[in-house]
């Protein structure tokens, strides 16, 4: 479903319902997308950037006044992990308050609701995989998501790693072990409560 034509990662994370909808950063997003978002009752929409990223690249929806933007930096998210050992801990490293916070907001809502960080895979996916948990999605169904953008992304994470020759590409393409690495830990500190 090619929801903005400026993205290459946005999509819904139900099957059957567009209540919640993840992305990359749209940067441009055209009056008949805002409108096609509104008569979906997608009017609330969650910025996963830090200020400083929000300040360099800022999200036109944040203007727009039908639409309730909110700001929610999650922990770390701004920074590429050292060593694909690094990936599941940083992960791990965004669910902290802020993320229970976030995930008991958008499970809350009357209305849709559309969050994004820069790239949508990794704080996106952290938001994306927590949320599913708490709706009782299976962690097959979870890792499929959070998989889905290793294919959106690859040709712009190639050009970004060779624009950035010291990114090792390994580390920013999604790989199953780091969401699984994180739902396991996930659900062990929910258990724990």
């Amino acid at each position: 479903m090619k929801i903005f034509e400026s993205t290459k990662n946005t999509r819904p994370i139900l099957e059957d319902s567009l209540k919640y909808i993840r992305s990359d950063l749209p940067l441009t997003v055209s009056e008949s997308e805002r409108e096609w978002l509104i008569g979906n009752g997608i009017t609330t929409v969650v910025d996963l950037r830090t200020e400083s990223e929000i300040t360099a690249k800022p999200c036109p929806l944040s203007e727009d006044g039908r639409f309730s933007y909110m700001k929610v930096a999650l922990t770390g998210g701004d920074r590429i992990p050292a060593s694909m050992d690094d990936v599941t801990a940083s992960y791990i490293a965004m669910a902290d308050g802020k993320l229970d916070w976030l995930v008991d907001f958008l499970l809350s809502l009357d209305t849709g609701a559309l969050y994004f960080c820069s790239a949508g895979k990794d704080r996106t996916g952290v938001v994306s995989a927590a949320l599913l948990y708490r709706l009782g999605a299976s962690v097959e169904y979870i890792v499929r998501d959070y998989m889905a953008s290793r294919e959106n992304l690859s040709e712009a994470l190639i050009r970004y790693t060779e624009n950035n020759p010291s990114v090792d590409i390994e580390v920013i393409t999604p790989r199953e072990e780091y969401i699984r690495g994180f739902l396991l830990w996930y659900a062990e500190r929910l258990k724990s409560g």
